[in-house]
């Protein structure tokens, strides 16, 4: 593992360990939903009780890591820094940023903005490696009984990458699995959400907020001079451009050296975390009470697992549903499903707050974040249904009713209840 492969999965251990406090963490930077998923060496399940066999695999997993979507940020942060070199109001620190951008747009531009990077890539074998390790029974099963494993994509390419990262992955360990030809699917894995007047509303508070300013200018004075940076209009946006740039280099380490964390010191990587999350939160999370806008179109999402469920118990021969889509896919599913720490929508009257919510960025929408359902029969056809996120065991929303002591198995009549 290389250095910054292990970086990535300290990020991890911290991210997951601290996503609900994590505003006790005083040493460690944080990237939103640009959090780079890790590689962890095992992965955890629930067993099924005695007499089940697994019979059927669905997921949907975000893309991974990934180079910069467009160089539109980019452009904003070096207009602007080019306005202050040609006003002498760059600090010592600030004289480097053309470079270290230069140096970084050259890195994308090799892969290509908005492609797949090798950290991204590395994501998705390592997740196929544990997949295939922990449900390898199942899959030694499938790949005796010649049943197909269905691939399905969104239109873009860095999922069709990652889809192909995790069958390598597979195939490393079972090498005559048959996969079917790749789907595509922009309605269920490239849908966009939308932002409501009350969480726009909500989220110009929170830009306004005294701490998320004081952050955004200490960023921007390690660039520039406490009195050029006085005079910038919308700061928070201008620091938001530098702390986007910052997020996204951990996933782009095999390609570039080049990390901006002289530029973001990690107390103020937190105070902008959370300014994304509030952004993120309200326009692909749970949003403003009462409304549903912001995740209402991963229903489509929802009913396919539902459906490929029912087919497989019918009798189909696709024996996993592997599904490989975006940020903006899982969030709003997450929300959905009321997955633990995205459950709760906030007030119209009290804003999104890392205090008095549990969602986070770096957990809902991480790179290569997944959803995984599984299913399980016995000799008397009866069939269970138990859910992973982000390869932990999770539990369907408080009005599903679990079907075994443990709250982690449902039947799938029980699921189509109380998740439509």
């Amino acid at each position: 593992m290389s250095f910054w492969h292990l970086l990535a999965a300290l990020i991890l251990t911290w991210t997951t360990a601290g996503a609900a406090g994590a505003e006790s963490v005083s040493d460690a930077p944080s990237y939103s939903n640009q959090t780079t998923y890790g590689n962890a060496q095992t992965s955890t399940i629930k067993d099924a009780p005695d007499g089940y066999s697994m019979v059927f695999l669905e997921t949907v997993g975000r893309h991974g890591a990934r180079s910069l979507t467009s160089p539109a940020a980019e452009k904003r942060a070096l207009k602007v820094w080019k306005a202050a070199s040609a006003d002498d109001s760059l600090t010592a620190n600030g004289r480097h940023f053309a470079g270290d951008l230069a140096d970084f747009q050259s890195a994308e531009r090799t892969i290509g903005y908005g492609e797949l990077s090798g950290v991204g890539a590395y994501e998705w074998r390592g997740i196929g490696r544990r997949t295939a390790d922990v449900y390898a029974p199942f899959f030694a099963a499938t790949q005796a009984a010649n049943e197909p494993v269905a691939t399905m994509t969104s239109p873009v390419q860095r999922t069709k990458d990652s889809g192909a990262a995790m069958r390598k992955a597979l195939r490393a360990k079972f090498p005559d699995l048959t996969f079917s030809k790749p789907t595509v699917s922009a309605r269920k894995l490239h849908f966009t959400s939308t932002r409501s007047a009350k969480g726009a509303a909500a989220i110009a508070k929170i830009d306004k907020r005294s701490d998320v300013r004081a952050a955004a200018k200490h960023v921007l004075r390690q660039l520039y001079t406490k009195k050029y940076v006085a005079g910038l209009s919308d700061p928070v946006g201008k620091a938001l451009d530098v702390y986007l740039l910052f997020s996204t280099a951990p996933g782009m380490a095999d390609e570039s050296d080049v990390t901006f964390a002289r530029y973001v010191p990690a107390k103020d990587s937190r105070v902008l975390a959370y300014a994304q999350d509030a952004r993120n939160f309200y326009t692909y999370g749970p949003g403003v009470k009462g409304q549903t806008g912001s995740y209402k179109k991963a229903r489509p999402l929802l009913d396919d697992f539902l459906s490929r469920l029912d087919k497989r118990l019918a009798g189909s021969s696709t024996a996993a549903v592997l599904r490989f889509a975006h940020g903006e896919t899982i969030m709003p599913l997450a929300a959905l499903l009321k997955l633990p720490g995205s459950a709760k929508q906030a007030a119209a009257s009290k804003p999104y707050t890392y205090a008095n919510n549990a969602w986070r960025g770096s957990v809902a929408g991480k790179l290569s974040g997944n959803i995984e359902w599984v299913a399980y029969r016995d000799t008397a056809k009866r069939v269970l249904v138990t859910m992973r996120y982000n390869e932990e065991p999770a539990r369907f929303r408080k009005k599903c009713v679990a079907a075994t002591p443990d709250g982690y198995f449902y039947r799938p009549a029980e699921l189509h209840r109380c998740l439509t």
